[in-house]
């Protein structure tokens, strides 16, 4: 009895981690495509990809599915105006829509989420804007370096251990974790200089500077849902819980090569 038990639960572990993997293969593919097209059809996923991370940020408080439709949608469209129309009524837009939050949701952790808010906002316009402006392969660079900080503190901190980093927000994320995610952005970058012209020698200190954004947005993403008591953003992604929890690396790396335009532009 015990024996069959067990082997029912192997089989259903397993169908677990197949059906895993399978959504992994699908999103690795769907997102290099889309990338690598380019055009408006990234500009249209990258508007979808608003609607959703919006959606399930105010899946946290609200549970009218309707409300949060209409508040994703019009989160979304601050960020079309701000491609297809004027950054200036893009801002209106995003002003309209967080007075709106604040009223309506009146969440005694509404400060937290505006800036979380804000910072998708420019992150997507900064990937946007990289992708159409700069060029693929340094997207692809920037997007190399998130997982490969991901990878890094993954296994380094599982198998080097130490110190936690920050235990009350993310009691499995290590001292030596960190450091082994700069380091294999590091590595990643290297391969990049060596394999292509576009990306130079000084990427160096931007890749450990989008290893740093990129594990302070999957910290402040976790702060955000610890507050909201919610262990996954939502059950969009089978095996993988929401887009936030997966795209949340890569806000933060974004975000980061925002602050990058700007003091290249002021400094």
């Amino acid at each position: 009895m015990l024996k069959e038990k067990s082997e029912d639960e192997t089989l259903v572990m397993d169908t677990k981690v197949r059906c895993k993997l399978i959504i992994t293969i699908i999103m690795i593919v769907l997102s290099t495509l889309l990338l690598v097209l380019g055009g408006i059809l990234f500009e249209i996923s990258l508007l979808l990809l608003a609607a959703i991370l919006a959606w399930e940020i105010l899946g946290f408080d609200d549970n009218k599915n309707k409300l949060k439709i209409f508040n994703a949608s019009l989160y979304a469209f601050s960020f079309a105006a701000y491609i297809w129309f004027l950054p200036i009524l893009s801002l209106i837009f995003l002003f309209i829509f967080l007075f709106y939050y604040k009223i309506i949701i009146k969440h005694e952790d509404f400060n937290k989420r505006a800036i979380y808010f804000i910072v998708i906002f420019l992150s997507l316009v900064s990937l946007s804007h990289l992708r159409s402006d700069i060029g693929l392969i340094e997207t692809i660079w920037v997007i190399c370096c998130v997982i490969s900080s991901d990878i890094g503190g993954y296994f380094v901190g599982r198998y080097v251990g130490g110190p936690k980093l920050w235990p009350v927000i993310s009691p499995k994320k290590t001292w030596s974790g960190i450091i082994g995610g700069w380091i294999l952005a590091l590595s990643t970058t290297y391969v990049f200089i060596f394999f292509s012209a576009n990306i130079e020698y000084s990427f160096l200190y931007f890749s450990v500077f989008i290893a740093i954004f990129s594990q302070f947005g999957d910290l402040f993403e976790s702060s955000i849902k610890r507050s909201a008591k919610v262990k996954d953003s939502s059950n969009l992604i089978p095996g993988h819980g929401g887009f936030l929890d997966r795209f949340d690396g890569m806000i933060g790396a974004f975000f980061a090569i925002c602050v990058i335009y700007i003091l290249d532009i002021y400094i």
